[in-house]
Parts: C-alpha cells; structure tokens; sequence
C-alpha cells in the first residue's frame, strides 16, 4: 500500500478517483483495506494536497457507501449460491450469517455503526448477508448511510491529524484487527455452544 500512496502522492490530482476506485473494488471482495484506504486518504489529504482536503473526503463519503452497495447486491441476486465461491466462502458463512441475523433483530442500525469499525472481512459478511436475508433495500441504505458517515469521518480525521504518523496508526490498527478477530471467534464459539445445548435439551425433552 505504501507504494500504492507514494503513486498517488506523486499525480495528486488524480487521487480521489484512484482512492475511490479502490475502495470500489473492497466491496467486490477485492483484498483491499477499507480502513487503510481512508487513513491514507486523510493523510494525503495533510500532506500532499491540503488544497483538496474536503473534495477528497467527499470521494472517499460516496466511495465507502457505494462499495458497501455493491455488497450488499452482491447477497441479494446470488442468495446461497454465494457459499459455493470461495471469494465469498470464507466471508459469509452460515454461521456467520445466524450471528448477524441475532444482532439485527437485538440491536438495528447499531450494528451496522459496529460493523462499520470491523475489519474488511466481517464489514462486507455484514452488508452481504443484509441482501442475502432480503433486508429491504431503502432500510439498509437508511441504516448504513449513517455508519458510513461515521465511520469514514472518524478515519479520515486520524488520517489527516496524524497523517505524519501514518505507520504508526497502521500498526495499532492491525493490533486492533487482531484482537477483535480474536474477540469475534470466542463470541462465536460461546453462541454456538449455546445453541447446541438449547438443541440437545429439546431433543432430551423430546
């Protein structure tokens, strides 16, 4: 990604729609850092074209919340069929899937401003399973258009306040990635626990 940057850095003026093609291509699945993309969006924005700073946060706004769009489409029209790519495989999994459907119902647009701050992975698992369950869609844009403006504002100012620090503030984000993975698998195992003994209780009642 660094070099990614320094490209940028280099033909500044091109730098929104390189920066929102990016973020494009993280709601099709595409390997790419939502979050690494906007704290280099505000750094940019600091460093090298302080002339621009709102026109490419603008970018960066409409570019998270079409990507997340993309995602979410991406569940509708394919439905279960999405488990059968492995591209979407390891992200959206039935497991998954119950765990999202119990916090919707538990906790609504909250949990889209959560999911907005999780890593890559769970964000697009978030917005694909809101079209694999038939969310309707104005509810979802609803829900999401807030997160988004959260979550983009939120790292875009880190970005561009600590822009000379942007290692730094990568390397704290990966930690942060890490133990909320972590965090995630032990919340998951404890849920599905759950469920297998409420399962095996009715099967003994039976």
């Amino acid at each position: 990604m660094e070099s990614i940057f320094s490209y940028i850095c280099e033909h500044s003026h091109h730098a929104p729609w390189i920066l929102f093609s990016l973020l494009l291509l993280s709601g099709l699945c595409i390997p790419i850092s939502e979050d690494v993309v906007i704290l280099g969006a505000g750094a940019l924005a600091s460093t090298c074209i302080p002339d621009h700073t709102l026109r490419m946060y603008l970018w960066i706004l409409v570019g998270c919340y079409l990507s997340a769009w993309e995602a979410y489409w991406i569940g509708r029209l394919l439905g279960p069929k999405l488990y059968r790519f492995k591209l979407f495989g390891h992200i959206l999994s039935p497991k998954r899937l119950m765990l999202l459907r119990h916090y919707y119902a538990k906790f609504g647009i909250f949990t889209f401003i959560v999911g907005r701050f999780c890593p890559g992975g769970v964000r697009n698992a978030l917005f694909m399973s809101s079209g694999l369950t038939k969310m309707p869609f104005p509810l979802f844009v609803m829900r999401d258009g807030l997160a988004a403006f959260i979550s983009t504002s939120v790292y875009f100012f880190l970005g561009f306040k600590f822009g000379e620090n942007l290692d730094a503030i990568l390397y704290y984000l990966n930690r942060y990635t890490e133990i909320f993975i972590a965090c995630m698998v032990l919340i998951g195992a404890i849920i599905g626990i759950y469920f297998w003994k409420k399962h095996r209780q009715s099967e003994n009642n039976d």
